[in-house]
């Protein structure tokens, strides 16, 4: 049932695959053996859900779908309404298990995050970018006339929206702020620009760039107030992971899981 519901996220040549079909299987056994674990441990250390808060989470989760919407998502995975109601609950129980006893929320303090953030400085360099406009032209002939122009006084974003092949010609040869290193190379000579200049005529694959830099914005360090949350997030989040893993190694170590490969092997879909 799983394997009919999921199918849709791999390709048809994995799963016309015996070897890489056989791995999804097994992919998806291993997820289904980790949820009954899980569940048999939630409930042996007594979480539960009432009902009133199993209709709120239901409420929550159909809150992004109409009736019509949501019985049709239904009926595209090939699962009742009862059958969805019973994994529901199961994995309301599981998620109200896992949110009472990681320790997430102990673990990462405003210590953790600034040594965290000390630690990494690479990780929050912004890089210097510049916001450029281009005009774009199918010969050098018609890059050089529009280049004339240009120095004789003549508006760069009408020319572009006006002669350029670019779709930002619409914008006025808009390209917003660019950062080192995100564009093909024949942009880095924007970076070596002051606001207000204009580039040669530089060819590349799509064509012949004129370039002007609007503005430029130097490169930094992000200060530890606007990374704080982000950092918060990520670190919850290894926590989390760290916990899980450690759990379901020790509810495996501590179960009897015996899995018959050849009945895996006949299972199609």
């Amino acid at each position: 049932k799983v394997l009919q519901r999921e199918k849709e996220q791999y390709s048809q040549e994995k799963l016309g695959s015996h070897t890489e079909f056989f791995r999804i299987k097994e992919r998806v056994l291993q997820e289904l053996i980790d949820r009954k674990l899980l569940l048999r441990e939630a409930t042996r250390q007594g979480t539960f859900i009432s009902e009133e808060e199993f209709q709120e989470e239901l409420r929550k989760f159909k809150s992004n779908y109409t009736e019509m919407a949501f019985q049709k998502m239904l009926q595209e995975r090939g699962i009742s309404n009862e059958e969805w109601l019973s994994l529901r609950r199961e994995s309301f129980i599981v998620a109200k298990f896992l949110a009472t006893t990681s320790p997430e929320s102990s673990t990462v303090t405003g210590e953790t995050v600034r040594a965290y953030y000390e630690a990494h400085p690479e990780k929050f360099q912004v890089p210097e970018s510049v916001r450029v406009r281009q005009i774009v032209t199918d010969t050098k002939e018609k890059a050089e006339s529009i280049l004339r122009r240009l120095r004789q006084g003549e508006n760069f974003a009408k020319l572009a929206r006006d002669l350029s092949l670019s779709p930002d010609r619409r914008e006025g040869g808009d390209l917003g702020f660019i950062r080192r290193g995100s564009f093909p190379r024949e942009f880095e000579v924007c970076f070596s620009m002051n606001p207000g200049e204009i580039s040669p005529i530089i060819p590349s694959l799509y064509g012949f760039h004129l370039f002007k830099v609007i503005e430029k914005t130097p490169g930094r360090t992000l200060d530890l107030t606007e990374v704080s949350n982000r950092i918060s997030l990520q670190l919850k989040q290894e926590t989390r992971e760290q916990y899980m893993k450690t759990l379901l190694q020790e509810l495996r170590n501590q179960a009897k899981i015996t899995i018959d490969s050849q009945v895996l092997a006949r299972i199609s879909l």
